[in-house]
């Protein structure tokens, strides 16, 4: 058989790596005779450096004219041209090239491990004299393609005001193969030159030789095929209106270059966690109001740790106040919360009056932690890294320009490093607490490089990572701006990319919070894929919403700090964030605001609920497989369109979709790679949630589903949708119902479809594959014989429910996109049953509302509201309505509660009191708008309502 190129040169690979092991077993190798190859790529060095790259997967070698690294230190420059060189020796995974130059023996090593579509690259620094060096410029890419790219892409970080600067560069090639170089750290400046590129950055720090040898960031290059799928470079807002359509920009990358770099990260992750995290945010739902320094405070917080138990969560990150140890007058920080960092031991700490190694842990802290561990829940440390702590005064800069209070501690000071690796290991082991939640970690101090001070924060987190595995890292503030390569040692970077309180973001337009903070969410998760290039193990979840920590008072906003808003659980939103944080973030779930502080919100929340989100929790243990492999299919989170998400492995797993828009619409893609479905054959694909895990048919007179099948599904307003798709089992002899939650059976010549229920209103093209050649007399429905035609083993059907329909968020009227403002006339009538719903609900969760609560569009969910939704609405705009003929007072909305101009949403009116089976006429008006903007009049706190009553 003739050979192919490829054939060829894979065979004189495999050759010249078996004579070299054969002929020099353990002895150093010529550079120039050496290859690296696993079963993925291979990789040839002359004595200069790489030579080629050779991808098996794609047939395809990047060949290099030269590869060169240069190295400033202590202000003289040297490449390994200058050097002197000592030698190169090898292993079947390693080569290093030995050199020497004054003052220091240089090592420079290639590595490429099993499995791994990558190369590796360091150099280490071995200093001869025991003097300070200081390590300038570091070039460890300085390579010239002897095929010149035909273009290419470089990832930016997205804060250049940090001195950070990029993240790599893609190279793309004629023949749509593409090349990735990077280095493992945010501070990267990318050059092109006719053929040459090259990748560098300037630690600027000094080194000693009793700190070892000096090693550089760990340098990649892989290869990919170009899939044609673009990915615009920037992101626009969720909120924004863009007509559903985001645009591809100028700049753009391709899926798979978002995907070979991700993979590189994933290597790299550090945290080897087989279960999910479930940790509990008690900041969220305002736990620093909470005295624990008072046994009715301890009281309150113990209710907080039942609750966190019940929910099925194991870890709390735990903020609470303190007041015999310390009080926010006190504290340090421009924030002041100093008081609640350390278990309450922060400002003690800091002033160096409560010793971390001795020092007997009091009273009220530690029935915290007992009470805890009763429950199965451990605690989590908030932190500040680098508040002035007592100790070496080498550690502190004074008057820095970026804080109000002028003394902190700079990370870029070794022996400050030290002392956080030390004392933050000693607090881990004697409180038994589970990790730690950093936040307030600021990198910008003068008297070491802003690199310097991101290296020794890095170092800290990988130093306990290493001594204690299984350690929670959580990062919050400012450390999701530093990339992926800051985030190797963490669990995860910040769930929100930002503070997550009301006040802090612009909402999407949407009466209900928690729905918005998962809007928020799953806009920043796909931020962090496509821009970061954070993988599943990393990505964080976000469920539930922080409330709102403002108040108002004679006009004036303040901070109350004890018994606000402890009411605030989103009754009719949570199950929609839930699955957004579990189909982003499911490996870290971050869970915030639960009904635990307020005592009616506590008791009325109930077993069924709970036990929903205990179930759903550990199903992210249970199916850790499918959701290592999650990825986005429809784009980003946008106003004006569907979004989703795949978690596929082996062919079979689970889909995700999010309609966060008031107005119904369709999710569309294709069952194919994009998703990531590879073989062919046939699939099932059921609906988990909502329902009860009914089949959905393909079209015309097919049932099951095949690879390259568009999918489509028409999803409600607000709406979320959890798929499964599996290959089709060939061995079953029953029945197969589809499109119909119910239960079929065949007995002779008669089908039966059993407990069969549906939406009310709404008609059912039913199906049912029978498995077997029988032709049928009739077919029963829930006793009921009903018409039906056969197709050979297929029968089909169509049967409308009963009752009136009427949608969650039904809308009131039309979409009109050519609309763009004026008077809006439609009328509406209200069934009877959508009335018995909301008694229902109210005798389902019976809290005694107070006048504050109605303020809030997410509490008293017995209410009918009809919305007013426009998109990127503002306060300041003139609307109003008219109801039979009437004028009716809209309420302005804000996720906010409090009024504030950013967090306004919308308007909208209680229609509870309207009759119902009446027509009852409306007429808005709007002021200018473009076109599409107005989304329409919608009813909010409607649930989807069955019924096993029906028509044919």
């Amino acid at each position: 058989m003739k050979k192919n190129f490829f054939q060829i040169h894979a065979i004189r690979i495999a050759i010249l790596l078996s004579l070299a092991f054969q002929t020099f077993p353990n002895q150093p190798l010529r550079a120039q005779s050496t290859i690296l190859q696993n079963e993925l790529i291979a990789v040839s060095f002359n004595d200069q450096g790489m030579s080629s790259f050779t991808d098996k997967q794609l047939h395809k070698t990047f060949s290099f004219s030269s590869d060169q690294f240069l190295i400033t230190l202590s202000g003289n420059a040297y490449t390994n041209k200058d050097a002197q060189s000592l030698g190169s020796a090898s292993t079947s995974t390693r080569l290093t090239y030995t050199y020497k130059i004054p003052g220091f023996t240089l090592k420079l090593n290639y590595s490429l491990e099993k499995d791994c579509f990558f190369l590796s690259k360091q150099l280490e620094i071995y200093a001869d004299k025991d003097d300070v060096f200081r390590v300038g410029q570091l070039k460890l890419w300085n390579v010239q393609f002897a095929e010149k790219p035909a273009s290419y892409y470089v990832p930016h970080t997205r804060r250049p005001e940090l001195k950070t600067n990029d993240y790599g560069a893609f190279f793309r090639f004629v023949d749509a193969t593409g090349l990735l170089m990077t280095i493992q750290n945010p501070f990267l400046q990318f050059k092109m030159e006719q053929e040459s590129a090259s990748l560098d950055y300037h630690p600027d720090m000094g080194w000693k030789k009793e700190y070892g040898p000096f090693q550089s960031d760990m340098a990649n290059m892989g290869a990919y095929a170009l899939t044609g799928d673009r990915i615009p470079a920037k992101m626009i807002p969720e909120w924004k209106w863009t007509q559903g359509i985001v645009a591809i920009t100028d700049e753009e990358q391709d899926r798979a270059e978002v995907d070979a770099f991700t993979k590189i990260v994933a290597y790299y992750v550090q945290s080897n966690r087989q279960k999910s995290i479930k940790m509990n945010v008690g900041w969220c739902e305002n736990d620093y109001q909470v005295d624990i320094s008072k046994a009715s405070g301890r009281s309150e917080y113990k209710r907080i740790i039942d609750q966190t138990a019940a929910m099925g969560m194991d870890h709390i990150l735990f903020t609470p106040s303190n007041a015999s140890l310390g009080s926010r007058e006190d504290a340090s920080d421009d924030w002041g919360w100093e008081n609640l960092l350390w278990l309450n031991l922060g400002i003690k700490i800091r002033k160096g009056e409560w010793n971390v190694e001795k020092d007997p842990i009091p009273a009220s802290v530690q029935e915290m932690l007992d009470y805890a561990k009763s429950k199965k829940v451990s605690l989590i440390s908030y932190l500040y890294p680098v508040l002035p702590f007592a100790g070496n005064p080498e550690w502190i800069v004074e008057g820095s320009s970026f804080h109000k209070n002028k003394r902190h501690a700079s990370l870029g000071v070794r022996s400050f490093q030290d002392y956080l690796i030390r004392v933050l290991g000693i607090f881990y082991e004697r409180t038994g607490i589970s990790g730690y939640s950093y936040d307030y970690t600021y990198l910008w101090y003068e008297g070491t490089s802003r690199y310097e001070q991101w290296w020794g924060w890095r170092r800290v987190k990988e130093s306990l990572r290493k001594k204690y595995p299984g350690i929670i890292i959580d990062g919050r503030q400012l450390d999701q701006l530093y990339g992926p390569w800051s985030w190797l040692a963490n669990n995860f970077p910040h769930p929100t990319a930002e503070d997550e309180q009301p006040e802090s973001f612009k909402p999407f337009p949407d009466l209900h919070f928690d729905r918005v903070s998962a809007d928020r969410q799953r806009y920043t998760a796909y931020r962090y894929r496509v821009d970061d290039y954070c993988p599943p193990t990393l990505m964080p979840g976000f469920m539930f919403h922080q409330t709102s920590r403002f108040d108002v008072k004679d006009g004036k906003v303040f901070l109350p700090l004890e018994g606000f808003r402890r009411r605030d659980w989103d009754y009719l939103g949570w199950k929609y964030s839930l699955f957004s944080s579990i189909a982003t973030g499911g490996l870290n779930n971050v869970v915030n605001m639960i009904p635990a502080r307020d005592m009616e919100e506590y008791k009325n929340f109930l077993e069924p609920d709970k036990k929903f989100v205990r179930e759903w929790l550990n199903w992210t243990d249970s199916n850790r497989e499918y959701l290592l492999q999650t990825r986005f299919i429809l784009g980003q989170p946008a106003l004006g369109k569907v979004d989703g998400t795949s978690a596929i492995n082996g062919n079979k797993g689970y889909i995700f979709l999010f309609n966060p828009n008031a107005r119904r619409l369709p999710a569309e893609f294709l069952l194919n790679s994009s998703i990531g479905l590879d073989e062919p054959g046939n699939y099932n694909i059921k609906i988990l949630y909502p329902g009860d895990g009914h089949q959905l048919s393909s079209s015309g007179n097919d049932v099951y589903w095949k690879r390259g099948d568009l999918f489509r599904l028409e999803m409600d307003g607000a709406s979320v949708v959890v798929l499964s798709i599996t290959p089709r089992e060939e061995t079953s002899k029953s029945p197969h119902l589809f499109n119909l939650a119910g239960n079929p059976r065949l007995s002779g010549t008669t089908l039966y479809l059993d407990a069969v229920a549906g939406e009310k209103g709404f008609p059912v093209n039913w199906k049912v594959y029978l498995n077997e050649n029988k032709k049928l007399d009739k077919v029963l429905i829930n006793g009921k014989q009903v018409s039906f035609s056969q197709h050979a083993k297929l029968v089909t059907g169509t049967i409308r429910f009963d009752g009136k329909p009427f949608l969650p968020m039904q809308q009131a009227g039309n979409y009109e996109p050519d609309f763009t403002g004026g008077v809006f006339k439609t009328s509406f009538s209200i069934p009877a049953w959508v009335k018995e719903q909301l008694l229902e609900r109210k005798k389902k969760w019976p809290i005694p509302w107070t006048k504050e609560d109605y303020k809030t569009t997410w509490l008293a969910p017995e209410r009918l509201l009809l919305f007013v939704q426009v998109a990127e609405p503002a306060d300041t705009m003139k609307v109003s309505m008219r109801l039979n003929g009437k004028p009716v007072e809209l309420i302005k909305a804000y996720s906010s509660v409090r009024p504030n101009p950013q967090s306004f949403v919308g308007w909208y009116c209680d229609v509870s009191d309207l009759g119902s089976e009446e027509v009852h006429s409306v007429e808005l008006i709007l002021p200018l708008l473009g076109q599409g903007q107005f989304q329409g009049l919608f009813f909010e706190n409607i649930e989807k309502k069955l019924t096993s009553q029906f028509t044919f």
